[in-house]
């Protein structure tokens, strides 16, 4: 484990640079509003844009993967990162009538290496030799965390602080360059094609579908709280937002990233799916707690992301574990998984919240039960863990 080190360190830096990928054009969305006369129809469809080439990637390139190695597939996620940030802090030159145009296309180029990484970085983590890939693979997805809390807090600082936003933009190119050159002398194992476990192996296997269903679940428990505590304390209970976004959206990317850092460090020596079952039920709880109890509510948010921390990462080692001989093809579609599960479970409380609005209730009302009815996304996956558990006795 020792002579992977570069290869360990490589990994979280590209686990950070997939969060600066994601989360950097959301920050700069008043900029545009501001600069460019763009509406929120468009913000958003850059946003779904960045998911859709997400999804594509990860698909698209998992039997190339498989077949051809990590390093090709990792260095170009590397020279992508770059051409896409690029051409998105050059989109006003380039197309100086129509900057959507390139906005649109750099966050097509950009969002295909952060596909490229969701696929890569935890396949090249779990082929490293020894018994610390728990904790390993727990720390990668940790450094998610950070990475996101630090793209928005970074970006943040140097807006205010007059940095122009393209300068911003070019910033964060240091991080996918500095990643590019550690990948370049990485060791990097990969299993044989024949050795690994191809995509119509897996569909037999019914613990990888258990695993489909948990993350799922657990990604939609995990991204739904992420995405509706701000709106559902501002509006839902009257928390003043200024306090509803640092206490509950900080506290609860804090509360994910120590969570995620604390299955890294001792998860090797836990029955995962029993604490990960234990996890989503508390994390139920907390939507609960949350929805009902408005006194509660602030705390309920930020101790959710302690509780769904490792459903994802940690669904993932569990899968792993009972199925050594897969390859890169069911990380991807795990991953995949997961992203349908994120994109569903916010989507389906909104739909939920709208459908109480047009039925005539306040929107007080509406934002709780939405939220409150969001508990079923952390039930669903106990049942998961509850099944691979009984799986693997």
């Amino acid at each position: 484990m020792h002579s992977y080190k570069t290869t360990v360190y490589a990994c979280y830096l590209g686990s950070i640079t997939q969060a600066a990928l994601i989360n950097l054009t959301p920050v700069l969305f008043a900029v545009l509003l501001r600069e460019y006369g763009l509406n929120y129809g468009a913000l958003g469809f850059l946003v779904l844009t960045n998911f859709v080439t997400q999804v594509g990637a990860d698909v698209a390139f998992s039997k190339a993967v498989d077949r051809h190695g990590f390093r090709p597939f990792v260095l170009g996620a590397g020279v992508l990162s770059l051409v896409g940030l690029g051409v998105f802090a050059a989109a006003p030159l380039l197309f100086p009538a129509h900057p959507l145009v390139g906005f649109f296309g750099g966050t097509v180029i950009f969002s295909g290496a952060g596909g490229l990484l969701e696929l890569l970085l935890s396949p090249i983590v779990d082929a490293l030799p020894g018994e610390e890939k728990t904790r390993a693979m727990a720390l990668l997805h940790s450094m998610y965390c950070w990475g996101q809390a630090g793209t928005v807090l970074v970006t943040t600082a140097a807006l205010a602080l007059g940095v122009p936003w393209q300068a911003v933009v070019l910033g964060w190119m240091l991080l996918p360059a500095a990643d590019l050159v550690l990948f370049l002398r990485a060791p990097l194992n990969h299993k044989p094609p024949e050795e690994t476990l191809p995509i119509r192996g897996l569909a037999r296997q019914r613990v990888f579908w258990l695993a489909l269903g948990a993350i799922v679940f657990g990604a939609a428990a995990e991204v739904t709280m992420s995405q509706y505590i701000s709106s559902f304390l501002d509006l839902g209970l009257g928390i003043p937002k200024l306090i509803g976004d640092v206490a509950g959206m900080c506290g609860f990317a804090l509360m994910m990233g120590l969570g995620r850092t604390l299955l890294g460090l001792w998860g090797d020596r836990w029955d995962l799916p029993r604490v990960l079952g234990a996890s989503a039920l508390l994390a139920a709880g907390c939507y609960l707690a949350a929805a009902a109890l408005p006194a509660a509510a602030v705390v309920a948010c930020a101790a959710t992301g302690l509780f769904v921390a490792g459903l994802w990462p940690g669904t993932l080692v569990v899968a792993s574990r009972k199925m050594p001989l897969a390859g890169a093809s069911m990380f991807a579609l795990l991953s995949a998984g997961g992203d349908l599960g994120a994109s569903l479970g916010g989507w389906l409380t909104g739909v939920g919240a709208d459908a109480l609005l047009a039925a005539g209730f306040s929107q007080q009302t509406a934002l709780r039960a939405a939220v409150g009815a969001a508990a079923l996304f952390p039930l669903g996956a106990w049942l998961f863990y509850r099944r691979l558990r009984k799986q693997e006795q």
